[in-house]
């Protein structure tokens, strides 16, 4: 299998440099010059690992001699009886109900999927909702505590200046001015306390008109997707019923030749001449995969 996916790989990079070529035989007249680097070569040549890490089989890491995991002779005769000398992969396709059912389940899937967008939008926003409203809960807790400090700090302050019927103007004066301080610094939490509130309620709001408006869009697409689903259903029974959804063409085979590590497509080499011949030049000049 890694070999078959080096086979891919290097047919995907080859087209780039064929097109290069093309490019360079338009615009230049003289002599093409191809230049194959050693990174070139490495990207097709499979990789050969040293003999002292490849598995060897009855012996162990060390080299000395292990019971086999398949000790039963029997077994292995067996399985060479099973196994095929070529394994054959047919690639097929309906040609005459491909494109009506995949648009089918695909407007199925695209409805499903608006559905499960909007349940997910919905749960957001009444999240959103729940600590917008634990947030106003602590701002209105605030608020009560900072008044009911207020009040007592303010009763206080009447009791060490003489009491509710003072007369003393030095009394008075002294309370005055220690009432206007705890007043200022009162005013000012009160003020940012009440902003706090008014913009956690103005958000509120909004999310409770967009909860609203996501869970009528809620009602609006799983009608849409009840409505696709059965078309959906109503076109695959059309199909069924007119016995086109048993109709095959054959696209061709893959085959793998196990004995010689090969994989073909119908019969055609999967590794085009040009590029095993750079392979086998790579390797006569040492170079690997992996660029060693």
């Amino acid at each position: 299998m890694r070999r078959f996916l080096l086979l891919s790989a290097v047919l995907c990079l080859s087209a780039p440099a064929a097109m290069a070529q093309g490019q360079g035989a338009t615009a230049s007249s003289g002599p093409m010059v191809i230049t194959i680097s050693k990174l070139d070569c490495s990207r097709v040549i499979q990789h050969t690992p040293a003999a002292d890490v490849a598995y060897k089989p009855g012996v162990d890491v060390h080299g000395k001699p292990v019971v086999p995991a398949d000790a039963d002779p029997k077994q292995a005769e067996f399985a060479k009886k099973i196994l095929p000398e070529v394994l054959e992969i047919p690639l097929t396709i309906n040609p005459l109900t491909y494109n009506k059912a995949k648009a089918a389940n695909k407007n199925k899937a695209t409805a499903a999927s608006a559905v499960a967008s909007n349940t997910q939008a919905i749960t957001t926003a009444k999240a959103e909702g729940t600590t917008l409203n634990t947030q106003l809960t602590t701002l209105n807790t605030q608020k009560t505590t900072l008044t009911n400090t207020y009040n007592s700090d303010t009763a206080a302050i009447i009791a060490i200046t003489g009491g509710a019927g003072a007369t003393d103007a030095g009394l008075l004066r002294v309370r005055a001015a220690r009432q206007a301080a705890v007043d200022s610094a009162y005013n000012g939490k009160l003020t940012s306390v009440n902003s706090q509130i008014a913009t956690v309620n103005s958000a509120i709001a909004a999310n409770t008109t967009t909860v609203s408006n996501l869970q009528t869009r809620d009602t609006t697409l799983r009608s849409e997707y009840a409505d696709t689903n059965m078309a959906t259903e109503g076109t695959l029974a059309g199909l069924s019923a007119k016995g086109l959804d048993s109709t095959q063409m054959k696209l061709g085979t893959i085959k793998y030749d196990i004995a010689r590590n090969i994989f073909t497509f119908n019969d055609e080499p999967l590794m085009s001449e040009d590029q095993r011949a750079l392979a086998e030049a790579c390797a006569k000049r040492g170079v690997r995969a992996g660029g060693r």
